[in-house]
């Protein structure tokens, strides 16, 4: 029954919400043809927190004809064609790029009268770490002949506009003196919603509204280039719109002063006159997006909607996600009074993410009806149609919840996780993209990161650890992994463009780390962090194994050689001879640095540094990763690293490094217990991924992080042994190691089309039914023997 309810739900968003970026994948709308200005409100002030609403009535003779518009706004806008949602943005960026989108508005307009309709929100001093922002601004530009009545000027354009007086910003405490909103610090998403629809200006966004006595917006800056900008410098939308997809909110579950009820499933919910009551629905699994709420009568009462990932017992305690006797919810709010009419409507002006959604409302002298309450699912257009099932139920559903996480923060951006801080960060992004890759077989996020990461270095070759940003954050070992995402990127791909086109940051970071580096070939102290893992032992460092500092790190000291090996491969491969013999020589320097300074002979593990106080897994792996220990000596150790309990050990994040490990010595028979983290997610009715491991000093909080998501990737690419030789799957090679398991189907989305596989293991045979792309080409290969595959569906065997 729930999956035709499903189906109905999603059919039904599909059809609200069918519009596209016609920007997307080619730019054909460039900022030439922009001759708009930025407008705001004549009493807007800095930076405030406020809602401003523009709307326009216009007139449109033929509805056959392309109506085509660029769209824009600082901070976020919300985009009405005569009352109907069309899509929201824009695109996250900087200042020096910022986006904007381009639609067709055809299909919603009428023959006649049609209004235009913008919300525009800035959330304040409070907002998002991502947003960078100017002003609180609107800018829209008629590409077609038949759309640029609707070009914002600025003068008597017939635009008008009015601030919401309905709305205001809540913020999220985190770090106050008093009571806090969320679990833990730290928070950098947006401040949630204080909404009076006592004030709000109903049906501002459909024809007929009576608007004579708003004002008419005046000019802010210019948005045409002309190769820089006053204001903001465009640059058209590089990913697809997002979605905004109806789906149900899950079960009432618990309540206080209301009956037994089925909303927000069925039927409508009544709370008397003078109540105060409460109620929690549990989704089953984490969802994000824009709740919708309907309802109708309650003048003055006041509705509070919560919302979080998980519940929390005694002293923070989580367990089982499933079960909520004598548990309750912590977590960010929205907070709505109610003016008593018919047909009212609450969506927030950000995504929120939920499993459980909690209400609490106080009425007042007339009763309150709940009439629906489900969400529009956000997240990215582009399709993630990777599937894996294999014979043990354990790694299926760990396939399942780590899909389900990278799917939710994949949205116009890689989101660090979908609740508390929903950043870009450049460590994160490796494992993000590659996963995401894996199940989509798209690169468009990943370019768009990189570039995006590029964009924020400094005069020193930093990058910023998360960008688009309006703080600052410094890793240097992230800027390390940046040189080794490009990498990732030729490895699949063989484009050499990718190299040439950051070349020469992959020169400024790499040689602006050199001056990190001490005489004696390990890494220094720098003003900034260095981050490695979350570390779980006392006197760790924020992010390095002790709080020195990060000095003669050699796991730090590591990454650098690991980055410079990579930068050495991508110099050789455009015929840089001189840059890839710089950047190897450095890396062979290093390695032997660490060898000889932290290498313990007598356990045969490398220490974290040289006074071999702090063993750790990180630099072992690492040193494996690096070939930093000669490979006849590499499967020791790494049966090492996984079996001896006392190394600190490397949580979610950092695993995705082990695994790697595990991959390259070729030894498949430990990577089920490296995965054994993931086994308790499952058994804890986990849906979504973790950010770090629980300890009584530092519970983890976020529940919806891709960076922990790393196994649906090796599941794909090692488990099931499914990789691009060339040319982003022109040419395949498929080599199951399997591990435990015996059975593996699925199918792996690729550039070139769709993988589907069925892989069996019978003692020491292989059987394997295959479909690979009609263009492709490659082979299977077990045991030392090998077969050429066939493009369409065939049957293989091995011995």
């Amino acid at each position: 029954m729930r999956c035709y309810r499903l189906l109905a739900f999603f059919l039904c968003g599909l059809s609200c919400l069918a519009q596209r970026e016609l920007n997307y994948p080619k730019v054909v709308y460039g900022t030439e043809h922009i001759t708009a200005n930025w407008l705001s409100h004549p009493d807007t002030k800095g930076g405030a927190d406020q809602a401003v609403l523009f709307r326009k009535t216009f007139s449109v003779s033929d509805v056959a004809e392309d109506f085509i518009i660029n769209i824009s706004a600082d901070n976020h806008y919300f985009l009405f064609i005569n009352g109907v949602r069309i899509t929201h943005g824009p695109q996250l960026s900087d200042i020096e790029h910022w986006k904007y989108e381009t639609l067709n508005l055809k299909e919603f307009l009428q023959q006649g009268e049609n209004t235009i309709a913008v919300k525009v929100v800035n959330y304040g001093k409070r907002r998002f770490l991502g947003i960078q922002s100017l002003y609180t601004a609107l800018m829209v530009n008629g590409v077609s002949e038949n759309a640029k009545m609707l070009t914002t000027k600025g003068n008597s354009d017939g635009w008008k506009c009015f601030i919401d007086p309905s709305y205001k910003a809540l913020e999220v405490h985190w770090r106050s003196e008093g009571k806090n909103s969320i679990v833990g610090g730290f928070y950098a998403n947006n401040p949630t919603d204080f909404i009076d629809l006592n004030q709000y200006p109903k049906n501002w966004e459909r024809p007929g509204f009576d608007d004579d006595h708003w004002e008419t917006p005046v000019f802010y800056e210019g948005a045409k280039s002309m190769g820089g900008a006053i204001g903001y410098l465009l640059e058209p939308r590089n990913l697809p719109l997002l979605s905004w997809t109806k789906e149900p909110v899950g079960t009432l579950v618990r309540s206080t002063a209301i009956a037994k009820s089925s909303f927000p499933e069925n039927t409508p919910l009544r709370i008397p006159p003078n109540t105060k009551a409460s109620f929690l629905l549990d989704n089953e699994v984490v969802t994000s997006g824009f709740p919708e709420l309907h309802f109708h009568g309650g003048t003055g009462a006041s509705i509070k909607i919560k919302y979080a990932e998980n519940l929390f017992g005694p002293e923070q305690y989580k367990g089982d996600r499933s079960a909520i006797e004598g548990k309750h919810l912590i977590g960010y709010l929205d907070h709505i009074l109610s003016d008593g009419s018919k047909n009212q409507t609450f969506v927030p002006t950000w995504m929120r993410t939920f499993r459980f959604v909690e209400f609490q409302i106080t009425t007042g002298d007339t009763e309150l009806v709940l009439e629906q309450f489900y969400n529009n699912r956000s997240g990215t257009t582009i399709p993630s149609t990777a599937a894996f099932i294999s014979d043990d139920p354990t790694y299926n559903e760990i396939f399942n919840i780590c899909k389900r996480t990278v799917d939710l923060c994949t949205q116009d951006y890689f989101l660090s996780d979908a609740y508390y801080e929903t950043m870009q960060y450049i460590g994160d992004t490796k494992v993000h993209a590659l996963t995401w890759q894996a199940l989509s077989g798209n690169l468009a996020h990943t370019e768009n990161a990189l570039r995006q990461f590029h964009h924020s270095r400094d005069a020193d070759g930093n990058l910023l650890g998360a960008y688009p940003l309006r703080s600052t954050f410094i890793f240097p070992t992230y800027s390390l992994i940046w040189v080794d995402m490009v990498a990732d990127y030729y490895r699949l791909t063989g484009d050499t463009k990718i190299i040439a086109t950051y070349k020469e940051g992959i020169k400024h970071t790499l040689n602006g780390f050199q001056n990190n580096m001490k005489p004696n070939g390990l890494v220094d102290k720098t003003p900034y962090r260095y981050f490695v893992d979350w570390y779980q032992n006392p006197g760790e460092g924020k992010g390095t194994a002790t709080d020195n500092g990060g000095e003669n790190s050699a796991v730090v000291s590591l990454h650098y050689a690991h980055a410079l090996s990579n930068a050495a491969k991508l110099f050789e491969a455009i015929g840089d001879d001189h840059h890839a013999n710089v950047y190897e020589t450095r890396a062979q320097t290093v390695k032997k640095a660490v060898f000889e300074l932290c290498y313990d002979s007598d356990r045969m593990l490398f220490a974290e540094r040289p006074d071999k106080s702090i063993f750790d897994q990180h630099t072992n792996i690492m040193a494996i990763l690096t070939d930093a220990l000669p490979k006849e000596e590499q499967p020791t150790l790494l049966a090492k690293i996984v079996n001896d309990s006392n190394l600190l050990q490397a949580t979610y994040y950092y695993r995705y490094y082990l695994f790697e490990a595990i991959k390259k010595v070729g030894k498949p028979a430990l990577f089920d217990s490296a995965q054994r983290p993931w086994e308790e997610m499952v058994a804890n009715n986990m849906s979504t991924t973790l950010e770090r491991f629980e300890a009584n000093s530092k519970p983890t909080r976020s529940e919806v992080h891709p960076w922990s998501a790393s196994p649906a990737y090796f599941y794909l690419t090692y488990l099931a042994g499914i990789q691009s030789v060339s040319g982003n799957f022109d040419d395949i090679c498929i080599s199951p190691a399997f591990g435990k398991l015996t059975k593996i189907k699925g199918t792996m989305p690729t550039a070139k089309g769709p993988i589907h596989f069925n892989l069996e293991k019978r003692k020491n045979n292989l059987y394997a039914e295959i479909e690979i792309p009609t263009k492709s080409k490659g082979s299977i290969q077990w045991n030392g023997s090998a077969q050429p595959l066939r493009p369409g569906r065939h049957r293989y065997q091995l011995n």
